[in-house]
């Protein structure tokens, strides 16, 4: 086994092989990933700017019956 190195855009769920290794493109390959420190952070930031938190919940159980026992054999 060889190893070579190309950087490359995910595109969807796809990655492109370069045109200089297109010979790969129906081989049985093993690929490992290494993602830019700055870049997932960058995103993971976002990520965190765009959650919702819930600060409140109100649920009805007016005629709703618990079984303690019902509960407990499970």
């Amino acid at each position: 086994m060889y190893a070579i190195e190309f950087e490359t855009n995910a595109k969807g769920r796809m990655i492109e092989i370069p045109q200089e290794y297109e010979a790969l493109a129906s081989k049985h390959l093993k690929v490992i990933v290494m993602l830019d420190d700055r870049a997932e952070t960058h995103e993971a930031n976002n990520q965190k700017n765009n959650t919702k938190h819930l600060s409140a919940l109100s649920i009805n159980t007016k005629g709703y019956k618990f079984d303690r026992e019902e509960a407990n054999a499970r």
